[in-house]
This record gives C-alpha cells, sequence and structure tokens, in this order.
C-alpha cells in the first residue's frame, strides 16, 4: 500500500491531499501528522467530528489518531506566517494504524508569492463553528448585536482571528510607509473601522484620501482625518448621496515624494470597516512593482479630478490596461467592457481548473462563461461560491442567495438560512454547536457573505491566471462604477494561494448546502469508496494530487 501526499499552502491554510493505492480493506480513516521543520516538533491534526454517530467533540476537536479523517483532502488551520512544515499521513484501518506515507517536503508558509505579489485573506465566515465557540452562549438576536459591537475593538480575540492577516496586511502597509516618511494615496469606497482610521492619522499633510459613496462611511470621517492634517476629497457618481453607482475602490498607494515615484500598491475586495474585517470573506493584494503602482497612482489623480463626474477623457483611460511584467490592471467604468474582455478571454481558455468567489454579479457575462465551463462532467475542476443580495428601492435587504458551484453540478441554500448560512436548526448534526441565522442575522445590521472578488484559471499550469481587485464583475459595475481588476499570469505560487482559500470556502458552504437541502449528517460515518478510484470525490484527488 502507498500513499502519495501533496501539500499546497498561502499565509493562513495549508491544503493536504492524498491518494491510496490500493486500499486496504478495513481502513477506517486517516490521521495527519505535522512536523514544525525548525523545532522538530510533531503534532497530531484533530478531526472535527467525532469517531462515529452521535459522539461529541470537545472545543479543540479529537486526534486524528481518535477520530480518524474520513476523507482525502483536508485544510490545516493552525498554520502560520513563516512556519516550515512537513506532513505525513497514516493509514488507520480496524486493527489500528495501518501504513504511512513519506513526510512531503518541507514548506514555508508566506504571503510572499514572488514577483513583488503577496495575498492575505481574512476569516469572516461569522455563521461558523469557530464563532459560536468564540460567542460561548447561545446565539441570538440580542447576542449578535454584543458580538458585532466588541468586534470594534482591537483587543476582542474574534476580532483578531476573523479579521485575519488581512488587517495585520493594511496596518503593516501604512506603518511602514509612515516609518519611511512617503506619502500615501487612498481610495476607499467605505471606512469605519477605528483601527484602521488612527493608522491613517500619522501621516498628517503626507496622507491624501478620497472618500466614496458607501453606506457605511463613518460620519464625519473627513473632519476627522482633515483634524489629523490629512488632505480628504470626496466622490460621489450618484450625485445625491446614494451607495450606487459606487466609488467602489478599496486601495492605497505608497509613493516616495522626494523620488517621486510610487512604489507599491494594497489593492483587493476588503473595504476599511469591521464587517469587512470581521463578518465577510475578502482578500488583500499586495503588489510591489512600481509601473502597477504608479498607474494607481495616476488613477487616483484622476478620479479626484472627475468630481462626482464620469467624463469620457476617463472612460478612455480606464480602457487602456497596464502591464508591469506578470502583472496587469485595468480601470472601470468602460463604455465597451473593456474591463472585463481580458478575464473573459482567460475563463473561455481554461484547460484544467476554474476556482471563483463573487459577491452581486448580476447578469455577469464572466459568470454566465464560468457556469458554462462548469456544465458537465468532462471539463476543467471547477469549484466556485456566489453570494447575491438584492436590496429595494430603500436599501433594505429582501433576498440574499448563494449559489455552491461545482463542474456538473449546482446547489443553492434554501431561504431558511443565509449564505454563508449557518447549520440548520432542523438538521444540524449531533456533535455541532448552534449557528447563527438568517433571522438572527438581519435584524443585528450584518450580512455573513462572501465579499472576495476573485477567478482563478488552471493554477497548476505555468499559463495560470488570477484576477481580483474591487470590481464585482457584473455590467452594471463595469458601465458605471470606478472599479480596479488586477490581472497576475504566470505566477503559480499565488495562483495556487487563491486557489486553496477558495477550496477551503467551497468545502465549508457546500456542506451548509448539502445540510439545508435535507442531507444527512451522518452520510459522514458512511462508506469511504467515494474517494477511492471511480468515487464522486475521485475528481478531488486527480487535481490536487499531483
Amino acid at each position: 500500500m502507498a500513499i502519495q501526499v501533496t501539500v499546497q499552502a498561502n499565509d493562513d491554510d495549508a491544503l493536504i491531499a492524498w491518494r491510496v493505492d490500493p486500499w486496504p480493506p478495513t481502513c477506517t480513516g486517516f490521521s495527519i501528522e505535522k512536523r514544525n521543520v525548525t523545532t522538530g516538533d510533531v503534532t497530531v491534526l484533530n478531526n472535527r467530528i467525532p469517531a462515529k454517530a452521535g459522539g461529541e467533540v470537545p472545543a479543540g476537536g479529537i486526534s486524528s489518531n481518535l477520530s480518524p479523517i474520513r476523507r482525502c483532502l483536508w485544510t490545516d488551520h493552525s498554520v502560520d506566517d513563516t512556519n516550515e512544515v512537513q506532513y505525513r499521513v497514516t493509514a488507520i484501518t480496524a486493527a489500528g494504524p495501518g501504513p504511512s506515507s513519506d513526510w512531503t517536503k518541507p514548506l514555508t508558509i508566506t504571503a510572499s508569492d514572488g514577483d513583488g505579489l503577496s495575498a492575505y485573506f481574512n476569516r469572516g465566515t461569522l455563521m461558523s463553528q469557530v464563532v459560536s465557540r468564540f460567542l460561548g452562549e447561545k446565539p441570538t438576536i440580542a447576542t449578535l448585536k454584543k458580538f458585532k459591537t466588541e468586534l470594534a475593538d482591537p483587543g476582542f480575540p474574534a476580532r483578531r482571528y476573523l479579521s485575519g492577516q488581512a488587517r495585520h496586511a493594511v496596518l503593516s502597509f501604512l506603518a511602514d510607509a509612515d516609518r519611511r516618511g512617503n506619502e500615501i494615496y487612498a481610495a476607499l469606497y467605505e471606512v469605519n473601522d477605528q483601527e484602521l482610521i488612527e493608522a491613517l492619522k500619522p501621516f498628517g499633510a503626507r496622507g491624501h484620501v478620497l472618500l466614496g459613496n458607501g453606506g457605511a462611511m463613518k460620519q464625519e470621517l473627513a473632519q476627522e482625518l482633515e483634524g489629523s492634517g490629512l488632505s480628504v476629497s470626496s466622490r460621489d457618481l450618484s450625485h445625491r448621496g446614494a451607495s450606487s453607482p459606487s466609488v467602489h475602490n478599496k486601495f492605497v498607494v505608497e509613493r516616495d515624494p522626494k523620488a517621486r515615484r510610487s512604489l507599491r500598491v494594497l489593492t483587493g475586495s476588503t473595504n476599511w470597516t469591521v464587517t469587512a474585517l470581521c463578518t465577510q470573506l475578502n482578500n488583500v493584494l499586495l503588489v510591489e512593482r512600481p509601473n502597477i503602482a504608479e498607474r494607481f497612482y495616476a488613477q487616483w489623480q484622476a478620479l479626484r479630478a472627475a468630481g462626482d463626474d464620469m467624463p469620457d477623457t476617463l472612460l478612455a483611460t480606464n480602457a487602456k490596461w497596464t502591464k508591469d511584467g506578470v502583472a496587469s490592471v485595468g480601470f472601470s467604468a468602460t463604455a465597451n467592457a473593456e474591463d472585463l474582455a481580458p478575464a473573459l478571454e482567460l475563463v473561455a481558455g481554461a484547460q484544467d481548473g476554474l476556482f471563483f468567489l463573487m459577491f452581486t454579479p448580476g447578469q455577469s457575462p464572466l459568470l454566465e462563461s464560468l457556469l458554462k465551463r462548469s456544465e458537465g462532467a468532462k471539463g476543467p475542476y471547477v469549484r466556485g461560491v456566489v453570494s447575491e443580495v438584492r436590496s429595494s428601492a430603500k436599501g433594505d435587504i429582501e433576498e440574499h442567495n448563494g449559489r455552491v458551484i461545482r463542474q456538473g453540478h449546482e446547489s443553492s441554500v434554501r431561504d431558511s438560512t443565509l449564505v454563508p448560512a449557518g447549520v440548520p436548526a432542523d438538521n444540524a448534526p449531533g456533535w455541532a454547536l448552534e449557528e447563527f441565522t438568517r433571522k438572527m442575522f438581519l435584524p443585528a445590521g450584518l450580512m455573513a457573505i462572501v465579499h472576495s472578488k476573485v477567478i482563478v484559471v488552471d493554477p497548476f499550469s505555468d499559463n495560470c491566471a488570477v484576477i481580483t481587485g474591487s470590481h464585482n464583475f457584473s455590467e452594471s459595475a463595469s458601465q458605471k462604477n470606478d472599479e480596479n481588476v488586477v490581472i497576475v499570469r504566470g505566477n503559480k505560487a499565488l495562483a495556487l494561494a487563491y486557489a486553496v482559500h477558495i477550496q477551503g470556502v467551497y468545502n465549508h458552504y457546500s456542506w451548509r448546502a448539502f445540510l439545508s437541502q435535507g442531507g444527512n449528517p451522518d452520510d459522514l460515518f458512511k462508506s469511504l469508496d467515494e474517494w477511492k478510484p471511480g468515487g464522486k470525490r475521485d475528481r478531488d484527488v486527480t487535481f490536487w494530487v499531483r
């Protein structure tokens, strides 16, 4: 018997996948060991479900030696940035531990993916077991409102966990730019997180902020920042204080005022709000490529000069992509969807795998293309989650749908739960804690959503690509909004970092979709045949083990 193991990682998670050949006839699952290469310490990863139906799980989980992992794909959430780790998988049989794999090659956990690019992620899955453990009491509207208030406190443990590396990336970017005495130019759709606001203030006259028209903008923020000496401008494409059309960027440029040269830019999907950091899934991309940073700086200047308008000259400039090595950037609005054209071409040309997260894409040509590529069982490996919010004319949330997509199959979560959804009370596994539900969530003024806007194409290929930024990939965003789209081609480390993140999001919500549609949670304790060659999960193994 041989067990082949591969590991891919980003700065927050390690995805472990393994193939077994041949399978022992009495295999009940697998244990996973992790070795810290620096210290030599070996730990056994914990499973998050009991060894048998009806069992219980302590807060920290159960050793996978005692409750074997009944799958061939597992995410280790316990890795830390800069750790160097190895993994070993052991088959557990009815008679006890069976054969083990070799230790994997040492892998450094890092956000740095080469080419001046670094990807960071938060952990903003609010409706989850980990949040229920943080809560420590019965989920209700009242306890959720209290929890939401506490998330604004920088010292609150749940805030530190949920905001993850994304928050650290923003704070470190600002601190480093300030330490060097450089300027910053920020274009921000929504800002209300006081910790991030305080990080802007030391820049004084070196800080330049363009505030958008997001509904979660802190009142009197412009006056607060101006009181610390920053230069503050505002832009409102609606001309009436509405949040749409949206001044939707979330980027900040570091610029050397002496050399008159932009150095780097921080972009992605993360608004500077408490909810964006802690209750939504978001990403941050650091681009340390001066030509790309300079293009963002020029865009900042163009947006400020345009006031509340979208002149034809800006539309024309937005349509021209800027390339610097593996990275390129485009902006919207555009007159003829020039901002979406390269992404459509990449999706159409995918050969091996497509991963995506989307928020309110509407009748998006990109989503339509991704759904087309997911049809049938013989196309590329597809994993995606789409979160859609529909509001009334008054801005009240009327409907929140979720779609969990893989090749040949699409499922959605029913109205009884909000997607991303809590475990439904009428079909919760016996070992699971009660999670927040839609009826509690919306009255507390929150939306638990996938807010990232990411597409990954063929992550194992030399022709891989990552598409991200502020853009919702919708026609309205392309035609009306201020947006940015960054495309990185040929950087496999970055593509795999995003693919690992998206696979984890997919796994989280596909399980909840299964439960919300009446799936039996005890199916986890049935046969492992689905992971064997020809089983319905063999495609996962084939894609990740190579």
